[in-house]
């Protein structure tokens, strides 16, 4: 191998004439393009790929800035899957607006940005996969969201004309069972009352005591509501009005705007909710305040460690998704629910 071999080579994902390059004899990325009859290289000055691939777009920038000839042979290419993605934004909406670009940026961007969709193949997803399981170390799981979203630009390219036809896509490997560790009602009461004795415990520290309690609301609300997490954490308390429920007693009827399966209007929850809303709404100054402005996740950990429920019996974790699974527990197991409106 001579001192000028390159152990690996990355195309920009937005400018398919400048590339990355790692030489033999350094860790740190070289950025490279040819111009006006000869290669031209900078160094970067960092290993990390994301960081060099912009270092790089800014020479390459500045290169094309002070010739005009130049910038006229490199124009910005068209058809690149970069440009799909932006076209298929424009389709997106609510949470998914939210979801598109995150995806794209993490799994998307570097693999796919300068490819063209008619030249993508099987083996070029099978190059993704390897990808991401080996280099990434994404779960299964993960990497059919990946491959998902890939799909769905795909799909919007074939609606537009601008694909003949969808691409042939590999199968994936098999998700291993792996089902959401929730409590049962015996261990749901001992963490109510390990939390009660925390909240306690903090008495001189205001700040404490106002974190441990927001927890124990959080965690009542998703017991006695069956919502995701993120749900919950969009509610504000003009989406939730107080109603009477058969019995006389107050009942909360949430209207869920913020959902990954789209809104959800007039979810009933149980009295629990209820009292967890009457409860915080003393100290709300609008209707438009969250139920839930700070995020607890953290204080529930270490909450289920001191109630010794951080681990189940598989050793598997538990964490605040583990209330959903929880509430729809109990409901089945009461018997009385009706599993057509859970679902």
């Amino acid at each position: 191998m001579t001192k000028y071999s390159h152990t690996e080579t990355h195309i920009h994902p937005k400018h398919p004439r400048l590339a990355l390059v790692l030489p033999s004899t350094s860790k740190n990325f070289l950025a490279r393009t040819y111009l006006n009859g000869r290669l031209r290289y900078k160094s970067t000055k960092t290993d990390r790929l994301v960081t060099g691939f912009r270092i790089a777009a800014e020479w390459y920038a500045t290169l094309l800035a002070g010739d005009a000839k130049t910038a006229r042979q490199h124009p910005a290419p068209k058809g690149r899957m970069s440009d799909a993605h932006g076209a298929f934004l424009t389709t997106r909406t609510g949470g998914k607006l939210s979801e598109s670009p995150k995806r794209w940026s993490t799994a998307g961007e570097v693999f796919w940005a300068h490819r063209r969709g008619d030249e993508i193949t099987p083996a070029v997803f099978r190059e993704f996969y390897t990808h991401r399981r080996n280099v990434d170390k994404i779960k299964e799981h993960t990497l059919r969201k990946d491959v998902s979203h890939i799909r769905q630009i795909l799909k919007h390219c074939v609606e537009t004309g601008k694909l003949s036809a969808l691409p042939f896509i590999p199968q994936l490997n098999k998700i291993e069972h792996n089902p959401r560790r929730w409590l049962e009602i015996d261990q749901w009461k001992h963490l109510q009352a390990v939390s009660k004795e925390r909240i306690k415990a903090a008495a001189p520290n205001t700040r404490l005591v106002q974190q441990r309690q927001d927890c124990h609301d959080f965690a009542m609300f998703m017991v006695h509501s069956m919502m995701r997490v993120g749900e919950v954490q969009h509610l504000t308390f003009r989406d939730c009005p107080l109603r009477k429920n058969s019995q006389g007693e107050d009942a909360l009827v949430c209207d869920v705007r913020h959902s990954k399966t789209g809104p959800r209007p007039n979810v009933v929850c149980m009295v629990g909710a209820a009292s967890v809303y009457r409860r915080r709404k003393t100290v709300a100054t609008k209707p438009t305040d969250l139920l839930f402005p700070d995020k607890t996740f953290m204080v529930f950990r270490e909450l289920l460690i001191a109630a010794d429920l951080y681990v189940d019996s598989n050793g598997e974790r538990r964490n605040q998704k583990s209330l959903r699974a929880t509430a729809i527990s109990f409901r089945v197991l009461d018997g009385a629910a009706n599993l057509a409106l859970i679902a």
